[in-house]
């Protein structure tokens, strides 16, 4: 009879809805989602660490020109103003607007560097094959998964430039193509590194041998 070890090393729970589900092969293809929920486990192809790494390194590099730089640049009547992600986010923190700026400094900043962070930790490990405390790190990818919203703002901006079109002349400014970009990189990260599948990968290098 298995043992309560060898069950839960078979078994994974499906992190939206705790389904227990057995654990596919790592040679397994196609797209795996839970039965019940139908929460993406895994995507239709393998995991590399190697261009994600390095597509993580490049969305963080790209972090720094996207938060100092500035965003936007509003003409109107001569009187130009701009500014950056960062100091959009200090001057909401003064005042009746402190809670959206703590959502902002949450939302936009805190929590995609995490996601970075801890994205490239993981296939950090995974291209080194080396042994670490995979949980809190993927604990810590998974939420900020959630909680990173640039993508979000992006989409908000886009409508402010329609808006405002008729008041002011506005440009887009460096650190938004930054941004852009940046965003644009950690999605095909998150995307194609898929929690479950790269927790499998990570078990299955550091499991020992028959």
């Amino acid at each position: 009879m298995p043992t309560q070890t060898q069950k839960s090393a078979t078994l994974l729970a499906c992190p939206d809805c705790g389904t227990q589900l057995p654990r596919p092969a790592m040679s397994a293809r196609g797209s795996w989602r839970c039965p019940r929920c139908d929460c993406q486990l895994s995507g239709a192809w393998s995991l590399k660490p190697e261009p994600l790494l390095a597509l993580t390194l490049a969305s963080a590099v790209l972090w720094v020109p996207a938060l100092t730089q500035p965003l936007l640049k509003l003409d109107k009547l001569g009187l130009d103003r701009h500014a950056s992600l960062l100091d959009s986010v200090v001057a909401l923190m003064h005042g009746l607007y402190l809670p959206a700026g703590l959502l902002l400094l949450f939302t936009l900043i805190i929590m995609p560097l995490i996601n970075l962070l801890s994205a490239g930790r993981l296939l950090w490990a995974a291209h080194r094959q080396q042994p670490m405390p995979a949980r809190p790190w993927m604990t810590l990818y998974r939420h900020s998964r959630e909680w990173a919203m640039t993508d979000i703002f992006l989409l908000g901006i886009l409508i402010a430039m329609t808006k405002l079109g008729d008041l002011a002349t506005v440009t887009p400014g460096p650190g938004l193509f930054c941004l852009v970009v940046a965003v644009v990189l950690r999605l095909i990260v998150e995307t194609l590194a898929q929690p479950e599948q790269l927790q499998r990968q990570l078990e299955a290098q550091h499991a020992p041998g028959p």
